[in-house]
C-alpha cells in the first residue's frame, strides 16, 4: 500500500529524510515524492520539463500501513515541518493507477505517441508506443495534441484535478530537460 503524508509545499525532501530516519527500514519499501515529465514548447523547441506532481505530498510504499500510520501519528506535528500535515492511504483504485504510471524513482515519465486516421470512420486514432500512456491507454478520455497531454478518466486524488500525462510524437526531437521541480 501507499501511505501519503502532506507536509507542505517545498518540504518534500526534508520530510522524506525525516521519515526515513524515523521509520524502521523493515516497515517500508521506499519513500518519495512524485515528479512528472511534460513536453513543453519553448522558443520553437520541444523540451522535457520536470515538475513536482502533487507538491507537498510524500508517498511511503509499505506492506505495513497501520504501523507506519501509527508511528507518524504519534510524531509531534512540529517535527513534520507543518502544522496541518496529515497521514492517509491511497484507495485501491488510485494506488493501482499510480503503480502503472510511476517508476521506481517516483517519476511519471513522458510517453511517445503516434496518430493515424482510422480507415473505417476517418477519425484520428492514437497509439502509445512507450511510457506510462501505454499502460493506461484505455483510460484516456481527452487528448490535447497542441499541448501534448492526454487526460485520464476517473475520480483520482480526491477529484481535485484530472490526471494529465505528457507525450511527444514519435520521431519528435526533445531538447534539454528543464527542471522546475527543485530536484
Amino acid at each position: 500500500m501507499w501511505c501519503v503524508v502532506y507536509a507542505g509545499d517545498d518540504r518534500e525532501e526534508k520530510t522524506e529524510d525525516f521519515i526515513k530516519a524515523l521509520l524502521p527500514a523493515s516497515s517500508y519499501t521506499r519513500c518519495f515524492h512524485l515528479v512528472q515529465h511534460k513536453a513543453q514548447k519553448s522558443q520553437g523547441m520541444l523540451r522535457d520539463v520536470v515538475r513536482k506532481y502533487l507538491p507537498g505530498y510524500v508517498f511511503i510504499e509499505t506492506d505495513k500501513p497501520e504501523a507506519v500510520h501509527d508511528i507518524l501519528k504519534k510524531t509531534p506535528k512540529r517535527l513534520l515541518f507543518s502544522d496541518n500535515w496529515s497521514v492517509s492511504t491511497l484507495d485501491g483504485e488510485e494506488e493501482a493507477l499510480f503503480r502503472l504510471i510511476v517508476d521506481e524513482k517516483g517519476e511519471i515519465g513522458l510517453s511517445t505517441a503516434r496518430t493515424s486516421v482510422d480507415a473505417g470512420n476517418g477519425k484520428k486514432k492514437n497509439e502509445y508506443l512507450s511510457g506510462p500512456l501505454v499502460k493506461v491507454a484505455d483510460k484516456v478520455v481527452y487528448v490535447n495534441y497542441h499541448r501534448r497531454f492526454a487526460v485520464i478518466g476517473g475520480d483520482f486524488i480526491g477529484g481535485k484535478e484530472p490526471l494529465r500525462l505528457g507525450f511527444r510524437f514519435d520521431g519528435e526531437e526533445i531538447g534539454k530537460m528543464v527542471n522546475q521541480a527543485g530536484i
